[in-house]
């Protein structure tokens, strides 16, 4: 009963607003398949069984232009790595409060990378998905405010988009579900187009607080042996990070070079510096287009655990062995190229096909072959 209540109350309300306002519905999909190419390969949650899972989705997005500059915007995504649960993307009041300038409110894209306002959108941008080594922030989304403001210099173009909010959606790393605190995300990007140039540059901060239990007993044992700012590094609370990004587009009739670089950094904390960056590379024949693709990832860490030099006891040696175990278990340094083929068949579908062969420099264990196919489409 009381779920049809619910549900009688929510076609209420649609019905209510339809009659003060048209919603307009589009969306996208993309179905992918891939497998890696060797039985011992494992890359980006692929193995060497076909599957058409991972790497898929489909959204709807709904919007309603309420009338003098106010709009509202939901957008529902539901991938095939999450188990097809549906999650809001995008949920937003947004209000034009002059012809150059718009504000935002609510559950928005962080604008954080060059392709970010269409993340998931495949038909978008070349590649099946964007490269991962760059795009692999723990989060993509924020609730906060936003504000957009658009005008030009010349004969140059330019938006500034601003944000400041909070994440605290669960996440997996180590091995074990976490859910991350990220409070007072800041930041701004700038984007500049010139005719066959377009240059964009952002940067972010935030305090960030990720309840992981194995750095919290490792924080708990050097706090109890008497090593407090070991103990403060070891456990990420409410660590000061910082995210910086700038990328390019080049035009040239049917040539197209694209490129980006990301630096990552989570202050006095176990986590990594992440250092990455690709370029591709793009030439269009009619309706296909060919890429290749070359990107390199890297992390670097200082050592806090110095100041606990190895004899003094046999308990702190292994806690300081098994605390650099951990860290040293981030460190790599990885390279790849990707080829790929894109082919527009239709006004709003394409399909791709794309080559990756991976390379890890720190242990060629993991250097594995991925074939990808997709059908993406926008409707």
């Amino acid at each position: 009963m009381k779920k049809t209540l619910i549900c009688l109350a929510t076609i209420s309300a649609l019905t209510s607003s339809v009659a003060h306002a048209d919603i307009t519905f589009n969306g996208f999909a993309s179905v992918v398949g891939g497998m890696t190419t060797s039985s011992k390969d494992r890359l980006y949650g692929f193995d060497d069984n076909l599957d058409f899972k991972q790497d898929s989705l489909f959204a709807l997005q709904a919007s309603s232009d309420l009338e003098n500059g106010l709009g509202v915007t939901l957008q529902l995504t539901a991938k095939g790595a999450d188990d097809w649960d549906p999650e809001f993307k995008w949920a937003y009041v947004s209000y034009d409060a002059s012809d150059e300038f718009r504000i935002l409110a609510g559950r928005q894209r962080a604008p954080f990378y060059m392709y970010s306002d269409y993340l998931d959108v495949s038909y978008a941008y070349p590649w099946i998905s964007p490269p991962k080594g760059v795009y692999d922030l723990i989060f993509d989304t924020f609730d906060g405010l936003g504000g957009i403001y658009t005008t030009s210099f010349g004969r140059v173009d330019a938006t500034f988009h601003g944000i400041y909010g909070r994440n605290t959606d669960e996440i997996e790393a180590f091995g074990q579900k976490a859910k991350p605190d990220v409070t007072d995300l800041t930041g701004l990007s700038s984007t500049f187009v010139y005719d066959w140039l377009t240059l964009r540059a952002s940067y972010f901060v935030a305090d960030v607080s990720i309840p992981l239990n194995d750095f919290q007993t490792l924080s708990a044992a050097w706090l109890q042996a008497g090593f407090s700012d070991i103990a403060s590094n070891v456990a990420v609370m409410e660590d000061d990070s910082s995210f910086f990004e700038f990328g390019f587009q080049m035009h040239f009739d049917q040539l197209q070079i694209v490129g980006e670089y990301t630096n990552l950094e989570i202050e006095n904390s176990p986590l990594v510096e992440e250092e990455s960056y690709y370029v591709m590379a793009g030439y269009q024949f009619d309706r296909t287009l060919f890429h290749i693709t070359y990107g390199k990832d890297d992390n670097t860490l200082a050592n806090f655990t110095s100041a606990a030099p190895y004899g003094v006891a046999t308990s702190l040696d292994i806690l300081k062995a098994t605390t650099e175990g951990v860290i040293a278990s981030q460190l790599s340094k990885e390279n790849y190229i990707t080829l790929g083929l894109r082919y527009d068949f239709h006004d709003s579908a394409a399909v791709k096909f794309e080559y990756t062969d991976f390379e890890n420099e720190t242990d060629s264990s993991y250097d594995a072959g991925l074939f990808r196919m997709a059908l993406v489409t926008v409707f």
